[in-house]
Parts: structure tokens; C-alpha cells; sequence
């Protein structure tokens, strides 16, 4: 296991599982993020079936979907637990990274997702094309991968971090920036360090590696003073190997 996801379990341990819908999903501050992430759900599910959640946690959006064949991987055993007491019947739940190659689940579901800014924690663009591609790989030809994304723009305060510049110096040559990171702190011993955050426009290249079709669609607005919306990816018509 490596220094990273021995990280993350000490952070979503059982009393951070226990707590963790209530303060992330169901807190009224993230109503209007947890009713547009359920219904995008609801409108893929609709034609796109088995599913798989990648980083599934506690399992609460599974368990919206309990006439759905569903499938829920999760680092974190604590989090588990809470996903199998919300899902007691019918999902099948497994531990591990979503970094390792799972072959048994080549081309298996309809709809693969990875909610949250989960992608965050594979830590390096390397590691997250690595993670893009266990998705690709998960997605059936003819389904459907559904991830929010964490927009730089967001964390910056409206600060633009452009994917592709202009060098300066002879021959110009193109600059890409490929990501920022960023660290939060929860202020009680909880650390979540040097997540990886690319530009929106460098996730779509990432996933465009695997899918034709890789849309950006925009959240409602977050709160009313701000015009800044969340944005999420869905991708489609994968790519032949």
C-alpha cells in the first residue's frame, strides 16, 4: 500500500465514515450539488446499466438506485461498512484502489462513475491517466462515464489557469499546464494533501484519450452572490483499443 492510501485511511476512518453523508451529501450547503449529481445519475441510469461507482464511500448514491445492478469500490473499509448498511441488498461493494487493474471488469457497465473530486488523490497526472484508464476500461462499448471536476478556477477564486499557452523564445514552442494541487486542511488533524486539480480542458483531453464524445456540463449555480457553477464530464462512445 502506498504512503498515500494509508493516508486516506487514517482520514476516513469509521468516525469520518459515520459522519461523512451528513456533512458532505445531505448538509443543506450542498443541496443544490447532491440533487443535480442524483438526477444526472437518474437520467444516465436510464439507459445505461450495470453501474459501477468508483470511490463509492459511504455508498449514498447507490443506495438512490436500489432497483439498479450496481457496483461500489472504495479504498476505505470504514466507508464500506456504512455502504453496505445503506445498501443491504442486491450491490455488490469491494475494497481496493481504483488504481489497480481490475481485468474481470473489462467492458462491463453501462455506466462507470467517480464522484466527488475522488480523482484528486491519485496525487499525479501519471497516476490519473492511469485512473482514466481503469474508467475507460470499466466502461462498456456502448456506455456512459460520468465525473465532476474539480475546476481550478473554483479553488482559485475565479483565478483562470489556461491549459495551453505560447512559449516565449525562439522557436516558440506550446506550454501545457497540466494541473495545479492543491491541499485541504479539515483543522482537526485531518489532512488531504497535494491533490491533483488539471484545468478542465486537460481532464477532457485525458478522457478524449479513450471516448469520441466527452462533454462538459455545468452545475446550477452554487450560491446566489456567485455566477462560478461545478462542472462534471460525461463521456461516450469509447474508443476501440
Amino acid at each position: 500500500m502506498t504512503e498515500i492510501e494509508q493516508q486516506l485511511l487514517r482520514v476516513y476512518d469509521a468516525d469520518y465514515a459515520r459522519s461523512y453523508d451528513e456533512r458532505f451529501i445531505a448538509n443543506a450547503h450542498y443541496r443544490v450539488k447532491t440533487e443535480f449529481e442524483t438526477e444526472t445519475l437518474r437520467r444516465l441510469l436510464a439507459t445505461c446499466r450495470p453501474w459501477l461507482d468508483v470511490a463509492c464511500g459511504t455508498g449514498w448514491f447507490l443506495s438512490r438506485f436500489p432497483d439498479v445492478p450496481r457496483t461500489g469500490l472504495d479504498l476505505s473499509p470504514a466507508m464500506l461498512e456504512i455502504a453496505r448498511r445503506a445498501n443491504p441488498h442486491d450491490a455488490e461493494l469491494r475494497q481496493g484502489s481504483f488504481l489497480d487493474p481490475i481485468p474481470e471488469w473489462s467492458g462491463r457497465y453501462g455506466l462507470v462513475s467517480c464522484m466527488w473530486y475522488s480523482y484528486g488523490y491519485a496525487s499525479s497526472i501519471g497516476a490519473l491517466r492511469s485512473l482514466v484508464a481503469n474508467l475507460a476500461c470499466w466502461t462498456a462499448d456502448d456506455g456512459a462515464c460520468f465525473v465532476p471536476i474539480c475546476d481550478p478556477e473554483n479553488l482559485g477564486r475565479g483565478i483562470r489557469v489556461p491549459f495551453r499557452r505560447r512559449m516565449s523564445g525562439y522557436p516558440p514552442a506550446p506550454l501545457f499546464i497540466t494541473s495545479v494541487t492543491w491541499t485541504w486542511d479539515e483543522g482537526d488533524g485531518r489532512l488531504h494533501p497535494d491533490m491533483v486539480a488539471p484545468p478542465v480542458e486537460a481532464m477532457v483531453a485525458l478522457f478524449d484519450e479513450h471516448f469520441r464524445e466527452v462533454e462538459v456540463v455545468r452545475y446550477p449555480a452554487f450560491h446566489w452572490w456567485t455566477r462560478r457553477c461545478r462542472k462534471a464530464l460525461i463521456a461516450r462512445g469509447k474508443r476501440r483499443a
